[in-house]
């Protein structure tokens, strides 16, 4: 597949386009979201995600952050991983359909006590330049988790990916760091901040440019969310 080079990625934003108007129908985040990314991470805090309790705890973007010239596939990624204390999974499966070979289907898992909640998503491994980042994006907005329920604006949530054999590594964007920014009226993104996330409103190429500025900035992606491949006897469960 030709890839381009962060030179060409100043054309055709491409993907579905939304309108901004679209902000008023975001919807709260809650606790449980908060403490689930908290142990993904290892850390038992939200602060360790790069923001803290009373900051914007994500990202997202209207616009997709891809182009079809922009999208990998990567074998390694289909299968089921989970986090260390086993809270959350993710299971990928690659597209069949034709034109869809580049989608992934993504259902996130999240246990809420004696209870599991779940969302399906698709999901894209996108490259810009060197480096592969995925975007998320829900299938709906009826039900599910709370990861799931806070995309029902249908926005993309993009994070930095590193696919290994055995576990993989998403770096989402720092939140705390983009406010600051934002504050400080030093990035030219356009952006607001809707009920506990920072929505990104520009068009695809606008996000693709704040991306590679992002990745020149060692504050612009919060702490890594480390999963673990399942065996297979363990995917059935």
């Amino acid at each position: 597949m030709t890839r381009r080079s962060e030179a060409e990625l100043r054309g055709d934003p491409g993907g579905p386009r939304r309108s901004a108007a679209m902000v008023k129908e975001t919807g709260k985040l809650c606790w449980w979201w908060k403490y689930v990314l908290g142990a993904a991470l290892a850390a038992g805090s939200i602060v360790a995600s790069g923001c803290d309790g009373d900051g914007p705890l994500f990202v997202m973007s209207l616009q997709p952050i891809y182009t079809q010239l922009d999208l990998e596939t990567d074998s390694r990624l289909i299968g089921q991983w989970r986090d260390e204390e086993g809270e959350v999974t993710f299971t990928f499966e690659q597209g069949t359909e034709k034109g869809k070979e580049n989608e992934y289907k993504l259902v996130v898992k999240e246990k809420n006590g004696e209870q599991v909640v779940s969302g399906e998503f698709e999901a894209h491994i996108v490259r810009l330049g060197r480096t592969c980042f995925l975007d998320i994006y829900p299938q709906s907005s009826e039900g599910g988790s709370e990861f799931y329920r806070m995309h029902f604006a249908r926005a993309h949530t993009m994070a930095r990916i590193e696919i290994g054999e055995d576990s993989i590594q998403l770096e989402f964007l720092n939140a705390g760091s983009l406010k600051v920014k934002i504050d400080e009226k030093s990035v030219d993104t356009p952006c607001v901040e809707v009920d506990g996330a920072l929505l990104l409103t520009g068009t695809t190429e606008e996000v693709q440019e704040f991306l590679f500025s992002e990745e020149n900035d060692g504050k612009g992606f919060a702490d890594p969310l480390k999963l673990e491949k399942a065996k297979v006897e363990e995917e059935g469960r």
